[in-house]
């Protein structure tokens, strides 16, 4: 379905991506894909789709905004089904931490973390196809050194290495960014 218009080297990475990463966890991913392009149509209407994801990268790394509301994207049906199927535990590690200073230390104050799983099919998915594309290398590194960035550090980084936002990997590393 989406090897349409993909070169030979890009249907390579979408075969080797998509077998690594298991038909049910690609089905979801897809389905979050979809989510995110359903609302880049809204939130862009004037904008064709490349220029919608460019866009979309600028607004949310501007720490200047007061509604992030166009920025949530997942259907609670696609969500529920991200975290039944397993993959955003896939994508995504939670702890909890307490806090030792809290004001009553009877009852501790825990925090809780997301971070990346550098250890879940997502993650072996993009090393299996990182050297087949400098955008795809350069991410894999960074989300394996430095765990989930700061809008401004991915979208700053992201754009540096020029993606195509017609490149079937190239949207899903988007898509999977802002989906926890």
């Amino acid at each position: 379905m989406f090897f349409g218009c993909a070169s030979p080297k890009e249907k390579e990475q979408i075969r080797i991506f998509e077998s690594t990463l298991g038909n049910e966890y690609v089905k979801v991913l897809n389905q979050l894909v979809d989510d995110f392009e359903k609302n880049l149509k809204k939130q862009y209407p004037e904008l064709d789709q490349k220029e919608a994801y460019k866009q979309y990268l600028l607004d949310i790394s501007n720490t200047d905004l007061e509604d992030t509301s166009k920025f949530l994207f997942i259907s609670n049906t696609t969500s529920k089904l991200f975290r039944k199927s397993g993959f955003r535990n896939d994508v995504y590690s939670e702890y909890y931490s307490k806090d030792p200073f809290a004001k009553d230390s009877t009852k501790l104050d825990s925090t809780k973390h997301i971070n990346v799983n550098n250890v879940g099919n997502y993650m072996m998915a993009l090393y299996r196809i990182k050297d087949s594309d400098s955008v795809i290398n350069h991410y894999y590194k960074k989300r394996e050194a430095a765990g989930i960035l700061p809008n401004k550090l991915f979208v700053d980084g992201f754009l540096s290495n020029k993606p195509d936002f017609d490149n079937y990997i190239h949207k899903r590393i988007v898509v999977i960014e802002y989906s926890f």
